[in-house]
């Protein structure tokens, strides 16, 4: 029932300060404004609370090598809602996926409840990349489907709604589809060792067991996969052989990706599983550092070209990425 949820809450990375120690804020949708590049954070439905969103806008952060000092770029992630009977499985309600796209979304294709021209629509969605995790991806695709509803309804054609969505890429990791395609551009990195990897059975049906890594291109879709054997290779104390997590790919404060001596943490049946797969470890921890340098740079060449054409972006300040 809807008095049994907590709401769902929209939280933006800002700078930390005596009075903001963790540096995140909640963010009042009817006073948002995207007019100039934004990451959007959709994480899995497990981020109910600040903390866990707060962490994935950290993660964009460092994966631009960056931070909100620089000012390139504001960086939004989602709190889910949340029933008190199961507080870590975060959902919601058709009113705030209609909220999200009423005041995130809709102010870039119309003006006053009409539709602008195609030029100006694509140029103003450029400035959206979402970052997603598992059931965030779900959430972006049924995003993407209820604004692709309304534009229509503004008289926005089949054809212009399919530009201008396009304008937007989501880059995800360990991604949960439901059954709604996404009609954003998708860049989306798969393990095959995910604790989830039968959702993805599918994808793998094809992909050569003798690489690390292959790709599917779907031309009609504007959507690439990234298909992973296995990329193992966790700071101290993380669940070593959870390839579903997207804290796989962080990298440290020198932006190095976690160094070979972790693996003198992990325990000894699981040294041998690593060596049994890679031969050695070094050939563990660098598919690890490949994989997080690849979702950087994807990363980066959406934030990037969301700078580039966005004339107001010099008066932010610039982005300094690896």
């Amino acid at each position: 029932m809807e008095e049994d949820r907590w709401p769902m809450i929209l939280g933006k990375r800002v700078e930390k300060t005596n009075q903001n120690k963790y540096g995140f804020e909640n963010i009042n949708l009817e006073n948002i404004k995207i007019s100039y590049p934004t990451v959007l954070c959709l994480g899995g439905s497990g981020v109910v609370g600040k903390k866990s969103a707060n962490g994935l806008a950290k993660f964009v952060f460092n994966m631009l090598n960056s931070s909100p000092k620089d000012h390139a770029v504001d960086v939004f992630s989602l709190i889910y809602g949340s029933l008190d009977s199961d507080p870590w499985d975060g959902t919601l309600t058709h009113g705030e996926i209609n909220s999200l796209v009423e005041h995130i979304f809709m102010p870039l294709v119309s003006k006053e409840g009409k539709k602008i021209d195609v030029i100006s629509a694509k140029k103003n969605m450029r400035n959206i990349t979402i970052v997603s995790h598992c059931f965030g991806m779900a959430v972006a695709n049924i995003l993407s489907t209820v604004l692709r509803d309304n534009m229509i309804y503004i008289g926005y054609t089949q054809q212009e709604t399919v530009q201008i969505l396009r304008q937007v890429t989501n880059i995800s990791f360990a991604p949960l589809k439901a059954r709604v395609i996404s009609l954003f551009s998708v860049v989306d990195f798969y393990s095959k060792e995910d604790k989830y990897s039968k959702y993805y059975a599918a994808l793998f049906a094809s992909a050569p067991s003798d690489k690390f890594a292959s790709t599917k291109l779907n031309t009609k879709e504007n959507h690439l996969s990234i298909l992973i054997n296995s990329i193992i290779g966790t700071p101290k104390g993380f669940a070593t052989f959870d390839e579903h997590s997207i804290a796989l790919l962080k990298r440290t404060d020198n932006w190095n990706y976690y160094p070979i001596e972790n693996f003198k943490f992990f325990k000894e049946d699981e040294k041998q599983k690593i060596l049994t797969k890679a031969k050695t470890a070094q050939n563990f921890f660098s598919r690890g550092d490949t994989i997080s340098k690849c979702f950087s740079t994807c990363l980066a060449l959406s934030v990037g070209n969301s700078i580039k054409n966005n004339s107001s972006s010099d008066k932010r300040g610039s982005l300094h990425s690896t």
